[in-house]
């Protein structure tokens, strides 16, 4: 603690104790604040790893830096109430949070040199450049591979941009408020963010570096040649774990002369609808994806495409599929077009099919181009994904990705008739209606048939449709989250679509002209992607569609998220008796909170026992089986001008607490002989809602009161209650809002006492929110008799259910109990009964 403060609590404590009291409260007030504000928090960030899909990382960072700020709070007030151990207390905060920061917050990396590297210089740097300029700098070093002369633009370069256009805030404010869900949203944020990167300045000292690589690269080319260059992302995270096909932009025909537009315009591209779609899908925070650009010389191709070391469907063992269009690739990976198969055994090489019509390579170069794949599968020890072009002589890789594929399929759909066509099969008697197109992502979905173009709008697709295309651009990857599977009529397996629908889980089948003759859009329909058929109805059977990538592949977003949790959410001190209840023994921001609130509890409750003789710490008196203390701070000389350690109900003028009394002592409620439950010899697998035992301040409930004010806090064993009231003149400012949270009971008795306490509080008028098992809800600007008539049957729905998470099993049951509990009538307290 600082010795000033030390100093004032001190002075305060001898010279000016009702001063004391009075500051002591005010900090108590923030602390109770604060703790109604953490859990706030910390419910809202659990939501980030229940909830089914991955939020943009930002929002992460930003809810993480408001509960630590709360929590931070809390131990900060422990300075003025418990001088003992507040500054231990802000020590255990201030390591957690430095734990956390670390798990949640990347590595902030270098923005200095080096800015350019070259694909063949041995000294290249694999953290800088990004997985797709990595893999192809490999090959040029270690296999003297067939790659397009070039250089890479590294990370380094993004960061300096950043920062010397002061972008880094103005971007996370942005993406903060992100909604992902609204289109309005994602375009407004994806407009304004390209925008700024477009409109950066480029530190003079990387326009210099990027200019003057460009002179080196014309220089290698040649003084006889004018060559065009070829400007390509490579971020980091691109060609992965997650692949990002087609989701940034590559500039192609670059003259030169543009080089500095363009390198802006793939930067750019990080921001754009679809990418940002794709990396939060991902889980990938912003600064995880620093953006490195790759330029090298552009190929004149005559002809171009892809090929997959294996089978992406995983039906085909031993295959090499070499896809081919005339001309440049982008028709193809962008799906406008159907590429020319050759098909290869892997192990004689030889060709064995060949689809598609008239092919724009030979069986020769389509054997070398096998055979170079073949090679980089090798290399780099998995299935390969690879982008290549040719001219008129020479074979280039311009790409080489690892190879998502689907595993070999084990069993066929389960067949219960032939149908009309042939032999294929049909599930759950449905008829087939279509047989024919391609492969290109495995699985079964049924759903609504939807015909979509891509001027059609985003919106107009509703949950759970099969989108029935013609094309399949990567842009599309912009409605994925809606739809439970695809058919193309023209496209290929090989197109970016395709690989986005295989990570995804999305069932597609590609190359299926003729399905629109035989569907009517908003059909319920059935497709089996495994064996490219197309049923009318939807079939029961269809297994769930996966949500995002998060049961695809272990996304660390969400094993990150659970390492951040283990540091926030467990709670471990349970006992505010055990010597263990110190802040030694914290492991979490929940045991700093719970530590804290308690400690302010007993600090506020101990005012007054030394150095002043008006202490504050009065027990009720009472026939209900639980302790209670009070304080007043109202200066009512009834309830504080008497040295005697305990009060009766007459001699407590705050009208909200005798309200509420009301409704806790009403007859209804069956307290019976049970009185205390000593929970530290029960077994806290079984923990119920019993009472604390007698005469612990530290396990009591307690109320601090002022005429029209209330904040009470009830503790029935591991379930606690927050009452938080003002009832005075002014029905304006008049509020009550109260906390439900936890319990000893089975997870669906908590579930179903919230239930009814949420349906109660609903006919009440409170505005109720609920969070696994926490209950907020809060009644604002009644006039003052009102909301104490509504305090009285808030009293008595606290009794009631004290212990109902024992008894309820079903929603029958909570009917039933709601049925009882609405006979009663609490309007008779105001007749007779004195407030």
């Amino acid at each position: 603690m600082r010795s000033n403060t030390l100093f004032k609590r001190w002075t305060y404590k001898f010279f000016a104790p009702d001063r004391l009291q009075r500051e002591t409260y005010e900090s108590f007030k923030r602390l109770l604040e604060q703790d109604q504000l953490c859990h706030e928090l910390m419910a809202d960030f659990q939501d980030f790893y229940f909830k089914n899909d991955p939020a943009e990382w930002s929002k992460v960072i930003a809810a993480y830096n408001m509960l630590s700020t709360a929590v931070g709070s809390m131990a900060e007030e422990l300075t003025f109430l418990k001088t003992s151990n507040a500054s231990d207390t802000l020590t255990y905060y201030k390591k957690f949070d430095s734990y956390i920061r670390c798990l949640l917050e990347p590595e902030r990396k270098s923005s200095k040199a080096p800015f350019i590297q070259w694909l063949d210089d041995s000294r290249v740097q694999a953290d800088l450049i990004g997985n797709k300029a990595n893999n192809l700098a490999l090959l040029c070093r270690e296999q003297s591979g067939p790659v397009p002369p070039g250089f890479i633009v590294t990370t380094n370069c993004w960061r300096a941009l950043l920062q010397y256009n002061g972008l880094d805030e103005t971007i996370d404010a942005h993406l903060v408020t992100l909604d992902i869900a609204d289109k309005d949203s994602l375009l407004l944020a994806s407009e304004y963010l390209m925008s700024l990167v477009m409109g950066a300045t480029i530190p003079p000292e990387i326009e210099h570096e990027l200019l003057r690589a460009r002179d080196n690269l014309l220089v290698r080319a040649g003084v006889n040649r004018q060559i065009q260059l070829a400007v390509r992302s490579s971020a980091v995270h691109e060609d992965g774990m997650n692949s990002f096909a087609g989701q940034y932009s590559s500039v192609l025909e670059v003259d030169p002369g543009c080089i500095v537009e363009s390198y802006l315009r793939v930067l750019a591209s990080k921001y754009s609808p679809r990418a940002l779609l794709y990396r939060i899908n991902a889980g990938i925070s912003d600064q995880e994806a620093s953006m490195a650009v790759l330029v090298v010389e552009m190929i004149e191709a005559t002809a171009a495409g892809v090929v997959y070391t294996a089978d992406p469907a995983g039906r085909e063992k031993n295959a090499v599929f070499v896809y081919s269009v005339a001309g440049k690739g982008e028709k193809l990976v962008d799906g406008r077009s159907r590429a020319c198969q050759h098909r290869f055994d892997k192990n004689s090489c030889n060709v064995e099919k060949v689809s598609a019509g008239k092919s724009p390579i030979s069986r020769d170069d389509a054997k070398k181009l096998a055979q170079i794949a073949m090679n980089l599968e090798a290399f780099f020890g998995s299935p390969q994904d690879i982008e290549w072009a040719m001219n008129d002589s020479d074979q280039y890789v311009l790409q080489s990705r690892p190879l998502r594929t689907e595993g070999i399929q084990k069993k066929q759909v389960p067949i219960l008739n032939s149908g009309g066509k042939g032999k294929e099969p049909e599930p759950a008697e449905l008829p087939l209606i279509f047989h024919g197109g391609v492969s290109a992502a495995r699985g079964r979905a049924g759903g609504p048939a939807h015909f979509f173009s891509t001027g059609k709008a985003h919106s107009s697709v509703p949950e759970g449709a099969i989108l029935i295309v013609d094309n399949i651009p990567a842009s599309l990857a912009f409605i994925l989250s809606k739809v439970n599977g695809v058919v193309a009529s023209r496209g290929s397996v090989a197109s970016h679509f395709s690989t986005i629908c295989r990570e995804f889980g999305i069932p597609m089948i590609v190359a299926a002209g003729g399905l629109r003759e035989v569907v009517v859009d908003g059909e319920q329909i059935t497709i089996d992607a495994d064996n490219r058929n197309v049923y009318r109805g939807q079939d029961k059977n269809c297994p769930p569609k996966v949500v995002g990538m998060r049961e695809k592949n272990g996304s660390p977003y969400f094993s990150r998220l659970k390492r951040i949790l283990d540091f926030i959410a467990p709670l471990s001190i349970l006992d505010p008796e055990a010597d263990s209840f110190v802040p030694e023994s914290c492991r979490s921001f929940h045991d700093i909170i719970r530590f804290a609130h308690e400690t302010g509890v007993r600090a506020m409750f101990a005012i007054g026992e030394s150095g002043s003789r008006r202490g504050v710490r009065k027990r009720l008196v009472t026939e209900l089986p639980f302790e209670l203390y009070l304080m007043d701070v109202s200066g009512n000389k009834k309830t504080n001008g008497t040295n005697k350690e305990t009060l009766d109900l007459d001699q407590v003028s705050s009208l909200p607490f005798r309200a509420l009394w009301l409704g806790l002592s009403h007859s209804s409620i069956n307290w019976g002989e049970q009185t205390y439950y000593n929970w530290k010899e029960y077994d806290n697998a079984a923990m119920t809602d019993g009472f604390a035992f007698k005469n612990k301040v530290e396990s009591a409930s307690y109320a601090v009161c002022g005429d029209d004010y209330l904040n009470l806090n009830i503790r029935f064993g591991y379930h606690f209650t927050i009452v938080d009231t003002l009832c005075g003149d002014n029905s304006e400012q008049n509020y009550c809002s109260i906390r439900f949270s936890g319990g000893g009971g089975t997870f669906e008795g908590r579930y179903y006492r919230l239930q009814f306490i949420e349906a109660i509080l609903i006919q009440l008028g409170f505005i109720v929110s609920r969070k696994t098992d926490l209950l907020d809800g809060r009644l604002e600007s009644l006039p003052r008799d009102e909301l104490m008539q509504r305090l009285v049957t808030l009293g008595r729905m606290l009794g009631t259910s004290k212990l109902m998470d024992m008894v309820l099993k079903d929603e029958g049951l909570v009917g039933t109990h709601l049925d009882l509990f609405f006979q009663c009538d609490d309007s008779y307290s105001f007749q007779g009964k004195r407030l």
